[in-house]
């Protein structure tokens, strides 16, 4: 078996497939969670349509991993390691985005001069918006720990070729040897 036939046995054996499946999924919940967000506004100013890039990324991501599963290549290898890696790095920032809004969704509190039904109604949207961001947080997770596990993956297949040969071994004694003075 040559070297590269090695290396996509080694990416196949994770099952990339079910990876890139389960990637696509979670990527259109993102992009559903995205579309309520903006339409129920519980967002704050999104003018770049950020609630939208996870669901993207992580769409794409699971396409490649797909397509590395179905015709493996190391030129597919390395874009899946390389959009898994992008993937992961962009809903970081996301999810720290979705955990900041929740947080700051929670302090939030009514004031004496409204009138009741208008803070009875802001809480219930309020929850609403709150059990959402909750959920697309959660998701958003999940896609962050499925990007993390294929890059490594990857990582495992396409940088560290040949791994197990080049690791020195290194046999410790309880004797000691003696230089010969020369």
């Amino acid at each position: 078996m040559s070297e590269l036939e090695s290396l996509l046995h080694s990416f196949l054996r994770v099952q990339p497939r079910v990876f890139g499946a389960v990637l696509m999924v979670v990527g259109l919940l993102q992009v559903a969670f995205g579309t309520l967000f903006v339409i129920d506004n519980c967002a704050y100013m999104d003018s770049v349509g950020i609630h939208f890039f996870p669901g993207i990324l992580l769409s794409l991501a699971g396409i490649i991993a797909i397509a590395a599963d179905r015709a493996p290549s190391m030129a597919l290898m390395k874009a899946c390691l390389v959009i898994q890696i992008i993937a992961a790095a962009v809903v970081m920032v996301i999810n720290f985005l979705y955990l900041r809004d929740l947080l700051s969704y929670l302090s939030f509190a009514c004031d004496l001069q409204d009138q009741l039904q208008n803070c009875r109604v802001h809480d219930q949207i309020l929850i609403y918006c709150t059990g959402m961001r909750g959920i697309a947080l959660f998701t958003a997770t999940l896609g962050l720990c499925l990007t993390v596990s294929l890059a490594v993956f990857g990582c495992k297949a396409v940088c560290y070729q040949n791994s197990e040969d080049d690791v020195p071994i290194v046999a410790l004694s309880s004797h000691e040897v003696k230089a010969d003075p020369e």
